[in-house]
């Protein structure tokens, strides 16, 4: 199983704040596969916003070669 540290995660925040997105990513678990949810900052993230913070999420994991597969609500993910 592939595992994503806690190093990874504070890194990949603090990505999505220097692209002044108000998001925050927490990791959940390990059990069978890592699950994250995406904390958001703010009220009025809209559409593009939210585009803007999946292209960083898959970009950001693709380097270290892990897929995400997101929920139906978009707001959780697993790490595959």
């Amino acid at each position: 199983m592939k595992i994503v540290s806690i190093a990874e995660i504070l890194e990949c925040n603090q990505i999505i704040k220097e692209k002044g997105l108000a998001f925050r990513i927490h990791l959940r678990d390990a059990c069978g596969r890592q699950s994250c949810f995406i904390e958001s900052l703010a009220s009025d993230n809209g559409e593009e916003e939210h585009k803007a913070l999946y292209k960083i999420l898959d970009e950001y994991f693709s380097r270290f070669r892990f897929q995400l597969e997101y929920g139906e609500d978009r707001m959780n993910f697993w790490i595959l």
